[in-house]
């Protein structure tokens, strides 16, 4: 039986400095500590939120030239919101055949890295589900390989009280996670999306 806990939740902004500053003045908690993803049209800054578990800013990286699929959905974004997130484990073959099980659209495994501000290499493989009907609504399957996990490295200060998916299907949507292994509650609404429940040094902050 999978099973795949959170492992960040991502917030997206047209730039990442503004995001920065938005976040900063609703948490007290000042992100850094990201960097570029080279051939994706993206970068980020991070935030911890406990053991094994961050808080990620991504915006479009204006010194790339090309725009991966993210990053074109990023680029349209008028007011941070919640857009994505990943889950953990190593069983990529696993996760990847569940999903084509369910008849989702999955990538490949994907070999990724990023060079930290402190010029520390990060290495890790994924699998990208984006699926024409469910969007981003269903997580990536990340494993950080020999990398130390960001939660160690990046500012703290906030902690994960919740993390919601949001979706009018929230049955069926359910079941899609129940298949994968993802432990996230899926609650009905009336509109797809995400809801994050922050402890901060401000107190509580919702996002969504």
């Amino acid at each position: 039986m999978l099973h795949h806990p959170l492992d960040h939740v991502l917030w997206a902004c047209a730039d990442i400095d503004s995001g920065n500053e938005t976040f900063e003045h609703a948490t007290g908690v000042k992100p850094g500590n990201g960097g570029s993803h080279d051939g994706n049209g993206t970068r980020n800054t991070l935030v911890s939120l406990g053991v094994n578990c961050y808080f990620e800013i991504i915006s479009i990286d204006p010194a790339q030239g090309t725009l991966g699929p993210r990053a074109k959905h990023i680029s349209a974004i008028t007011t941070p919101a919640l857009h994505a997130f990943g889950v953990s484990g190593n069983d990529l073959d696993a996760y990847f055949e569940t999903a084509s099980e369910l008849g989702l659209s999955v990538s490949a495994p994907t070999s990724m890295q990023r060079v930290r501000k402190d010029g520390v290499l990060v290495r890790w493989r994924a699998i990208y589900i984006e699926d024409p009907t469910w969007g981003y609504m269903i997580p990536f399957l990340i494993d950080w390989m020999d990398s130390e996990h960001p939660w160690k490295t990046t500012p703290t200060g906030c902690s994960l009280v919740e993390f919601q998916a949001l979706h009018p299907e929230a049955e069926r949507l359910r079941h899609i996670y129940e298949a994968l292994g993802v432990d996230v509650p899926v609650i009905r609404s009336n509109t797809a999306g995400f809801l994050c429940r922050l402890n901060t040094p401000k107190g509580e902050v919702l996002l969504t």
